[in-house]
Parts: C-alpha cells; structure tokens; sequence
C-alpha cells in the first residue's frame, strides 16, 4: 500500500527543461569558478602586497645600518633617534626596530617600541648571515610583520660580530587594505556573476530556439496543420528532423499501405471465388470435382490473404528465390479459363523449358494473376503467354486478341484508381500492384500492340 503512491508521485514529477538544466548547470559551474577565482586572486594580491612589504622592511634595514657604527668588536651604536623614518622616534607609532647581539641580547632599541624585553621576548628564527627573512608573529594579541636579518660585522683588527636587526610592523594596515580588497573582489565578481548569468540565459534562450519550434511545428502536425517538420534548422537538428519527416511519412506510408492493401486482398480474391462460384453453377461437375475445385481454391485464397498481410506490414518481399515458370503460368491459365469459361477463351502458354524466375511466389502470382485476368477480361477469344529468356532477363509477354489499349492511355492505366472502361467491371487496382510490386523488382513494363490485334503486356525481371 505504501509503495504505490510512492511510485505515482515519482510518475508524475516533471523532469526539468534542458534550459532548466543547462542554466542549472552553468550557474554551478559559474560559482565554482568565482570562488576558486576570489581565492586565487585574493591570494596572489596578499603575496604582493606581502612581497612590497619584505622590500620595504628591507629597504629600512639597509637606513638603519647606514646609522650603526662598531665601538668596539660586540659593542654596536646607534643613535637614539633615526632620522630615515621619523615611525621609528614616535611611541607606539606601529614601526620599530631592535638589534641583539650574537648572544640574542636587545642592545638596542628604537624610541617608537614599546616592548618590554621580559615578558615580550621577541622570536628570533633560525638563519644565516646575509639572509633576510619575513615572518608573521602575535605579541601582546598584536600581529606584527617580523623583518629578521643577521650582519657580519667585522673590526679594524679582523674581528667579526654577529648583530640581529630586527623590524616589527603592525600588521592591522595590511589586513585593513585586504579586507577592503576581499570587499570589492567580491562586489565585483557577484556583479560578474550576476551579469554572466543574465547573458547566458539570453544565449541559450537563442540557442534553444530551433528546438522550441520544432517542438510547435510537431504540436501543428498533430494538429493537422502541418504535413511536415520545415528544413530551416542548424545542422546539428537537421538529421533529427529530417529522421522525424522521414517516419512521419513512413507511418503515413504505412497507413496509406493498409487501406491499399484492403482494396488489394479484395480484388485479389475475386479470381478465386470466381472459379468457385463458376464451378458451383455448372452442373456438369461432380461433388468430387467441386471439392477438388473448392479445396484448391480455398487454399489459394488462403496464401493470397497470408501474401496480402505480409505485403501490409513489410510492403513487397523482394526475395532472390528463384521458382519455376512454367507451373505456376499453367495453374494461373486453368483458373482463369474456369472463370471466363462462358466466353469460351482459349489460353496459350509457351515457356522455355526449365525456365526460373527470382521472384516470390506470392508476388507472381499476384502480378501475373492480374495481367492475365485483365487480358482475359478484354479478349474475344485467345490470350497468348510467351516466357523466354532474353539478353540475360526473363521476359514474359501476355497478349489478347480483344480491342487493345490506345497509346495515348497507357501510361494512365498502371496508376492506382484508373480504367479503360468505367463500364467494364472493376476497381482500378490491379494494374497498380502490378506497377509497383515489377518497380520493387527493379523489373520493367512494356504496353504494346498485339500482333494477334488486341493489348501486349511485356514483363521483364
């Protein structure tokens, strides 16, 4: 019971747009990069601004030394007051300056520190002579910047002595300048966002414009406004839409293909049932002839509904199976002579002994069943079959002695719907199977004069 309301509302959650999810999308990416650019950029400006400090703290050093003078060697003078930089004679002013001797005791100081060499012992890092180092320290819950650097003094009589000058900066300014700076990093880069955001929705607005219309062109079709999707796409849509035209068609094709092959299966089964109704009014017949008659009928009537249903799902079965002529013409000529054996027509069939044909069973007899048929339907008399082989094709020629087909028509009766004579009974179909099953054939057509004085149909395959 409670997996299927479960399952209902999974049904129906509607899945999102592919603008929906490309804005989705980019927007994440978008604020992935913005971040990991804010920390980028963030950093690189505290690294110079680290780096401008290192060279001004250097720079102070090198002022401080130009006032220091050896007394004697471990014993190092400097003024009480530095003129270079006026910070360092100013109590609590943020910069100061201290030199230890190599034993790490404060021998001097500057009047601006304000530290007591006690309980504020400053760090001193390890390092070489000549090695300037910049270091962050916290002293008194004070950050400082701590410039170190060790000097080599050497005396008139050779002797050296190590000095540690040592310059503290209040770090409040720096983090001052990169707090502002982190400030309007961030202004504007949102800003950035915000407006990279706003032409991206505009881009993929017409960028997916192709894909909105082709979705109202498909609305239109359904409608029946439209027969098919335009060709006026990118070419990334053009093998979608012309895929969606070509099964448009195809299942209009196919819709078209039934109610054709309705109209064929019609006609194709009023030979059969002719032989029987005929067969059944003639008296002359015996019950096991009429059941021999019936039985044969009856079967081919089945193959013709089989062939017929086939057709309707795959349309004409080109099958390369070669079957022979001169049966099937023979069983297609008595049927016909019982259908039309109030007319008294004599059927001839000539074949070449052994002669094969590569086509399927069911297609042949539906063509030549209905080029017989209508050559039997026009005759006086006599229908002439002639099967041959002829510059490597099988050429079957079916000829009648009955008023012929003026040339200014032939062409006219193979389409679908068209007849000779709307007095003589029919529907208009056969010929148009028969066009269309010699075309799935790559087979050919000929309408001629007979010399017998009627029509000559010429098939070759």
């Amino acid at each position: 019971m409670t997996n299927k309301p479960q399952q209902q509302v999974k049904a129906n959650k509607t899945p999102y747009s592919l603008q929906r999810r490309l804005l989705l999308n980019t927007s994440i990416v978008l604020v992935f990069f913005i971040v990991a650019m804010s920390f980028v950029l963030l950093d690189s400006y505290k690294t110079g601004i680290r780096q401008a400090t290192f060279e001004r703290l250097y720079a102070q050093f090198y002022s401080l030394l130009s006032y220091a003078d050896e007394l004697e060697p471990g014993d190092l003078f400097l003024p009480e007051e530095i003129p270079s930089d006026k910070r360092f004679n100013q109590y609590n002013s943020g910069l100061s300056a201290l030199v230890y001797d190599e034993t790490e005791s404060l021998i001097w100081k500057s009047l601006s520190a304000r530290y007591d060499q006690e309980q504020h012992k400053v760090p001193l890092p390890l390092s070489l002579p000549g090695e300037g180092t910049l270091a962050e320290i916290t002293m008194d819950d004070t950050d400082y910047f701590r410039f170190h650097y060790i000097a080599e003094w050497e005396s008139p009589e050779g002797a050296i002595s190590l000095y540690h000058f040592v310059i503290l900066e209040n770090k409040r300014p720096f983090d001052q300048v990169i707090s502002a700076y982190r400030n309007q990093l961030w202004f504007w880069l949102s800003i950035m966002a915000l407006s990279l955001l706003a032409i991206l929705f505009v881009v993929m607005r017409w960028t997916l414009r192709p894909i909105r219309r082709a979705v109202k062109e498909l609305r239109q079709i359904e409608k029946g406004l439209l027969s098919t999707l335009s060709d006026q796409y990118p070419q990334e849509l053009q093998r979608l839409t012309e895929n969606i035209n070509r099964f448009i068609q195809n299942e209009r094709h196919q819709s078209k293909r039934y109610k054709e092959t309705l109209g064929n299966l019609a006609h194709s089964l009023k030979t059969p049932l002719a032989v029987m109704n005929t067969a059944l009014q003639n008296k002359s017949n015996d019950a096991e002839e009429l059941s021999s008659i019936c039985s044969e009928q009856i079967g081919r009537m089945d193959q013709i509904v089989a062939y017929q249903l086939q057709r309707a799902t795959s349309g004409p079965q080109v099958m390369m199976r070669s079957m022979e002529v001169e049966p099937a013409l023979d069983k297609l000529a008595t049927s016909l002579t019982k259908v039309y054996q109030d007319k008294n027509i004599s059927i001839e069939v000539d074949v070449s002994k052994g002669l094969m044909i590569a086509l399927n069973e069911g297609d042949f007899y539906e063509v030549f069943g209905n080029v017989l048929d209508n050559a039997c339907k026009w005759t006086e008399s006599k229908v002439r079959v002639k099967a041959q082989r002829v510059a490597g094709k099988v050429q079957i020629t079916v000829e009648d002695n009955g008023p012929g087909i003026p040339e200014n028509v032939r062409l006219a009766i193979l389409s679908r719907g068209k007849r000779l004579d709307e007095t003589v009974e029919g529907q208009g179909i056969g010929m148009s199977v028969v066009t269309e099953i010699v075309a799935a054939y790559n087979g050919e057509i000929d309408i001629d004069s007979s010399e017998l004085g009627g029509a000559l149909m010429r098939l070759s395959f």
